[in-house]
């Protein structure tokens, strides 16, 4: 069975997403840059105004006043030379209508007047380069997919104009400045302003300036191309970054997740964990932890294996006994020899019964701790449970403490509780008669140590490193043998050690330097809160 061989990261495909959303949010606002359009266009209506007011002053100088009753006239041909002088290099198309309604002037078509005015197309100056088509290409795709209805009014002109035709010229023949939007059917907008043409507060036409918004479209659409540029600046250099962190992050996690995928048993022990020593970041940090891991799983496969073996052998040696005793049984009739028999195979049965109990035991530790996890408790309180328990006929633990601090650790109190049976019961079985054990609680930096003295013979200098073996045991000549599995120091040194603490063995010496007994020493992290 082949794998399908993964091209594009899933976590690249990540990063460039994330990091690409967020710059085409950026692109978004291209098509949403409402305030700044509305800014242009209130200057552009500025404008209008006030070249409408110059213009209506200067052509309002040429207003005549032809009857008693002041009448006013405006002289087309006046006015035309003076809209031709103002607007000469101007984009702003000027009509003139008079107080009838009447077209008198306009700078596009010069009615009656050869007028200097040209008509001022927006050319396209601008460099076309191939960035720039490619974003007039898409600018006018997307913007035909997005557009809006407009609820602007078309702009119409009639052959023969009239004041009648555009409502801002009405209202500027009353009085008014008035401003007017409209568009074509392209979509481009058109600016109006009529301003009403007097002389001596009186009325006697309306010029209208009008102005298309190809100036404002140039700059906005100018504003868009830059920002596209950046954009497109911005995503290149997103892609190549997406794609380093992809060729330092996601590949070194692809290779150990391929190598923690292989460990196998059955592959053997032959699997290498690539170094990134090189890194001082997390993917060493992981690379180092799942060669920990790997190292840890083969200990325990190891310690499984040993473990086995020295069940297998210590169980069978009772099995061996009982099995002779029951034989022996089967074929004697001797009454006295029979009772000697029932007595070995009875305390076959009791060994074999504790060495079952004992191993049963110490393999469900670790899977009990996980299953329960640890919580916070009082050594003292422990401690003090269980030598009250020892001493409630006769005072056989002493139990000190050193100072009134506290002495609390994260642990499993059950367990716990047991490691300090095992130790002492151990040490009683060793301890001389009317000797009692010491027991002392000490506080030293962020940690609780605990000794544990008694009055025995010590610890063989050649035993030192085995009294923690399984199934080891060297008791004392009075005890009765198989009394004890021997993994009682074992059990012990497997909870501390799954509780992070460390315990050790050594002999107390007096003042001549001889044994006066052996000392366990147990020392746990401390935890300044209140456990229970």
């Amino acid at each position: 069975m082949f794998r399908k061989k993964i091209i594009i990261s899933p976590l690249l495909l990540r990063l460039l997403t994330l990091n690409i959303l967020a710059l085409f949010f950026l692109l978004g606002g291209l098509f949403s840059i409402d305030r700044y359009q509305q800014t242009l266009e209130e200057n552009e209506f500025q404008k209008l105004e006030d070249e409408g007011r110059i213009l209506a002053q200067a052509v309002g100088r040429s207003i005549l006043h032809v009857d008693k009753f002041r009448s006013q006239i405006i002289i087309t041909q006046e006015a035309q030379v003076t809209i031709s002088h103002l607007i000469e290099k101007s984009r702003v198309r000027i009509r003139l209508f008079s107080y009838q309604g009447d077209l008198l002037a306009d700078s596009k078509k010069a009615i009656g007047f050869q007028s200097k005015v040209k008509e001022t197309l927006l050319s396209d100056v601008k460099e076309k380069n191939i960035f720039r088509f490619f974003f007039e290409k898409i600018y006018s795709y997307i913007s035909f997919l997005v557009a809006k209805t407009s609820d602007i009014q078309f702009y119409e002109e009639n052959v023969l104009q009239q004041a009648e035709d555009y409502e801002e010229v009405l209202k500027a023949l009353y009085g008014d400045e008035v401003r007017k939007l409209r568009q074509l059917e392209d979509g481009t907008k058109i600016f109006s302003v009529a301003l009403p043409v007097q002389s001596y507060r009186k009325i006697s036409g309306a010029i209208l300036l009008t102005l298309d918004s190809l100036n404002i479209e140039e700059k906005i659409q100018d504003f868009r191309y830059e920002v596209f540029k950046i954009f497109f600046l911005a995503l290149f250099l997103t892609i190549c970054v997406s794609i380093y962190l992809s060729a330092n992050i996601v590949k070194p996690i692809r290779k150990l997740a391929t190598i923690a995928k292989n460990i196998n048993p059955s592959e053997g022990r032959n699997i290498a964990i690539p170094q990134f020593s090189g890194r001082k970041d997390e993917i060493n940090d992981l690379a180092v932890s799942l060669k920990e891991m790997l190292n840890s799983l083969w200990n325990r496969m190891d310690a499984i294996e040993n473990f086995a073996a020295d069940v297998s052998h210590e169980i069978k040696n009772p099995l061996t006994s009982l099995k002779s005793a029951v034989e022996v049984a089967s074929k004697t009739k001797n009454k006295k020899k029979l009772e000697t028999l029932s007595k070995i195979i009875i305390h076959d049965v009791q060994r074999l019964d504790r060495l079952v109990t004992d191993i049963s035991n110490a393999s469900r530790i670790d899977a009990e701790l996980s299953r329960e996890g640890m919580k916070k408790i009082s050594l003292k309180k422990i401690i003090k449970e269980i030598t009250d328990f020892y001493n409630r006929d006769l005072q056989k633990v002493v139990l000190n403490f050193e100072n009134k601090n506290i002495y609390n650790i994260l642990g499993n109190r059950e367990r716990i509780s047991q490691v300090f049976i095992n130790l002492i019961d151990n040490a009683l079985s060793f301890n001389k008669k009317n000797e009692k054990i010491n027991i002392t609680l000490r506080n030293l930096k962020n940690f609780v140590i605990i000794y544990i003295d008694d009055f025995g013979p010590g610890i063989s200098k050649e035993n030192e490193e085995k009294i923690f073996d399984r199934f080891y045991s060297e008791r004392p000549k009075s005890e009765i043998f198989g009394k004890h599995s021997g993994l009682g120091l074992s059990i012990a040194k497997q909870i501390v050690e799954i509780h992070g603490g460390l315990i050790k063995s050594e002999n107390r010496l007096n003042k001549f330097n001889k044994i006066e007994g052996a000392r366990f020493i147990i020392s746990f992290k401390q935890i300044q809160k209140k456990a229970i």
